[in-house]
């Protein structure tokens, strides 16, 4: 986990999470971080980093790359969180267009690739995205399936000739279905052994 502890919010309201019914170690995670935090709250220890800390850490981490997670609390947790939070939050095919939106003006490169990767990613912003500064950024534009034959043309005229290429790539896949691969046919072979 690429989170240290003092960068969670603590101001964050895990009790919010209490509101769904989530997978058995999110639950656990959960119910620990409340746990610890109410035995901190009466020993009154003051400690910089917390047990509570810790345990928040994980639970925001697991929540965060659970494919189950409500979209709603990924947007809630994509406004207090750090970096490695974005990527992942981005990476989740349950966040919201409208905070991929958002994430796309982060200033973290790492960032707005995630955002470049998720399906969920609307045309304008990846529009925007195609156009980014940052070679990697259009490189994992021009990686996404889902992109407009517009869109990918644009890319192969590209100044980098890997972002170029792996446009062309695209294109080429649309044109012919790659998506699909074809193995070759072994059943002869294996006949003519067995027989």
């Amino acid at each position: 986990m690429c989170i240290r502890e003092t960068e969670t919010d603590k101001n964050f309201p895990y009790r919010f999470l209490l509101r769904w019914s989530w997978p058995e170690h999110i639950d656990r995670a959960l119910r620990r971080v409340l746990w610890a935090w109410l035995n901190e709250q009466a020993s009154e220890s003051n400690e910089e980093i917390r047990g509570s800390d810790y345990a928040a850490a994980q639970l925001v981490w697991l929540i965060i790359v659970s494919p189950e997670t409500p979209s709603v609390v990924l947007d809630m947790l994509s406004k207090t969180a750090n970096e490695a939070i974005l990527v992942r939050i981005a990476e989740n095919r349950n966040t919201w267009p409208s905070t991929l939106m958002r994430m796309v003006e982060h200033p973290s490169h790492s960032v707005r690739m995630a955002v470049a990767d998720n399906p969920n990613t609307p045309e304008s912003v990846m529009m925007s995205l195609a156009m980014d500064s940052h070679t990697d950024v259009r490189h994992a534009v021009a990686e996404n399936a889902n992109l407009t034959q517009t869109l990918l043309e644009c890319l192969a005229a590209d100044e980098n000739c890997h972002v170029a290429a792996r446009a062309k790539k695209s294109i080429a896949r649309q044109r012919h279905g790659a998506d699909t691969v074809s193995l070759p046919d072994f059943s002869k072979a294996a006949k003519r052994t067995i027989a």
